[in-house]
C-alpha cells in the first residue's frame, strides 16, 4: 500500500476552481495532535484510519489510497493554510475527524468551494449541517442536541422528574444548558435549579452544595477539561452519588475516565455513539488499537475509521472519487458497521443513528485495562438527533 504521511504547511496560491477528480484517492486527517483535543483523538485518530485502509486493502478505483495528516494546533490559520495546500494543490480529496469547531467552519468552508468531502466527526458545532450547509460535509457522530439531549431522555426514561443543571459560565455553557432545560420541560421533568461556574474554577463545593439542597434527583454537569476533572472528584468527596442523586455528563470520552480514574468516576452517566466493548466487533476493533498504540480506542477513533471505510465503499461503488457522485452513493447506500446502527444520512450531510446511554464501571466491575463503560440503554437514531424537517438546511427541497 503506497503511504505517505505529510506534515507540510506550506501556503501555494489557492486554485480558482476545485482541480479535477484524477481518480486516485488521497485522504487527509486534520486534527489536534500536541495541544488540548490531542488525548481525545489526535494521533490515535490517524492510526484508525491507517488501520482502516489496510483492512479495506489498501486500494480504492483499482490505485492506492493515499493518507496525509496534520497537526493543526488548535490554531484556526495553521488548519486553514493546511486545508487550503491539501485541497487546492495536493489533490486530498477527502478531510476527516477535525477536532476543533472553530477550525472546522473554516474549513467547511473552502470543502464546499473546492467540492470536496468533509467527514468530521469530533467538532460539536452543527453549522456545517445547518446555518452553514453545504451538502460536502458529513458530520458522523454527534451533534449539539443529539448529546445535550440523550442525558435528558435517558433520565426521564429512568422515571427522573427533578432536575439540577451546572455549567461552564460562557457561551457553550449557556447554550448546553438552554438546550437541557428546553428537553427536561418538553419531556414532563422539572428543572428545580441552574447555576454556572466560571472557567477555571477549582473549588466546586458552594455549587454542588446548592445543587444538593435543591433536592434534584439527577445533577448534569457541563464541564470539561481540568474543571470536570476537579467537578467530579469533589462529587465522590461531597457523596453526591451515594446521597442518591445521579450524574450525568453530556460529553466524556475514553481519555477523560482513563485520565480521572473509574474510583472518582464510577457511577456517572452519559451519552456516547460508542464505546469499545459495547460488542464483539468493537471489541475487536478495541484491541487491535490496543496492540498498536496502547490504549483502547475512543468513539473519535473509531468513528473516523468507520466514516472513511463507507467513504470508500461509496467511492468504488460510484467508481467515481467525484464529490457529489460520492456523497450521493453515501446516502444511497446502507450504513451498518461496528460504530454504526440504525443509520440515514439526511441531505444536509448530518448522520443520524443510535446514540447510547452509558455508565461508568465501579472497580470491582473492571474486567481488563481501559475496561471502564457499560451500557444502560440505546437512544434510537430518530429520538436522539432532530427530525431532518427541523433543519434550517433543506437541500433538495
Amino acid at each position: 500500500m503506497k503511504h505517505v504521511i505529510s506534515m507540510s504547511l506550506a501556503l501555494g496560491a489557492l486554485a480558482t476552481s476545485a482541480l479535477a477528480q484524477d481518480g486516485q484517492v488521497k485522504i487527509g486527517v486534520l486534527n489536534d495532535q500536541s495541544s488540548s483535543f490531542s488525548a481525545l483523538g489526535g494521533t490515535e485518530v490517524v492510526t484508525a484510519v491507517e488501520l482502516a485502509i489496510a483492512d479495506y486493502g489498501g486500494e480504492a478505483l483499482g490505485k492506492p489510497i493515499e493518507l496525509v495528516s496534520a497537526d493543526h494546533q488548535n490554531k484556526p490559520e495553521v488548519g486553514l493554510s493546511i486545508a487550503r495546500q491539501w485541497l487546492g494543490q495536493e489533490d486530498v480529496d477527502v478531510i476527516a475527524d477535525m477536532a476543533n469547531s472553530a477550525i472546522a467552519l473554516g474549513v467547511n468552508t473552502l470543502i464546499g468551494d473546492m467540492n470536496k468531502v468533509g467527514l468530521f466527526v469530533s467538532p460539536l458545532t452543527d453549522k456545517p449541517t445547518e446555518a452553514d450547509c453545504n451538502g460536502n460535509v458529513v458530520a458522523w457522530a454527534y451533534d449539539a442536541h443529539s448529546v445535550f439531549t440523550s442525558p435528558v431522555t435517558f433520565l426521564l426514561d429512568d422515571g427522573v422528574e427533578t432536575f439540577f443543571i451546572l455549567s461552564p459560565d460562557y457561551e457553550a455553557g449557556k447554550v448546553q444548558e438552554a438546550t437541557e432545560e428546553a428537553a427536561i420541560l418538553a419531556g414532563g421533568g422539572t428543572l428545580v435549579g441552574k447555576i454556572r461556574a466560571p472557567l477555571g474554577t477549582t473549588d466546586f463545593s458552594s455549587y454542588l452544595l446548592q445543587a444538593q439542597a435543591s433536592g434534584a434527583e439527577a445533577l448534569i454537569m457541563n464541564m470539561n477539561g481540568p474543571d470536570l476533572v476537579n467537578a467530579v472528584k469533589q462529587v465522590q468527596e461531597f457523596g453526591i452519588m451515594s446521597g442518591g442523586m445521579t450524574v450525568a455528563l453530556p460529553i466524556l470520552h475514553q481519555s477523560d475516565t482513563r485520565a480521572i480514574g473509574v474510583d472518582a468516576m464510577q457511577g456517572v452517566r452519559f451519552a456516547a455513539p460508542w464505546f469499545w466493548t459495547i460488542n464483539e466487533e468493537s471489541e475487536d476493533f478495541g484491541l487491535r488499537m490496543k496492540e498498536i498504540t496502547g490504549n483502547a480506542p475512543g468513539w473519535v477513533a473509531a468513528g473516523t475509521y468507520s466514516a472513511v471505510t463507507n467513504y470508500l465503499t461509496a467511492v468504488d461503488a460510484a467508481g467515481t472519487d467525484e464529490a457529489g457522485a460520492v456523497l450521493a452513493q453515501m446516502r444511497e447506500m446502507e450504513i451498518d458497521d461496528f460504530f454504526i446502527n440504525n443509520a440515514t444520512l439526511f441531505p444536509n450531510g448530518r448522520l443520524i443513528h443510535d446514540m447510547y446511554s452509558i455508565e461508568v464501571k465501579s472497580p470491582d466491575e473492571v474486567e481488563q485495562g481501559d475496561d471502564f463503560f457499560k451500557l444502560v440503554s440505546s437512544i434510537p437514531a430518530e429520538v436522539a438527533f432532530r427530525p431532518y424537517s427541523d433543519s434550517v438546511c433543506q437541500i433538495g427541497k
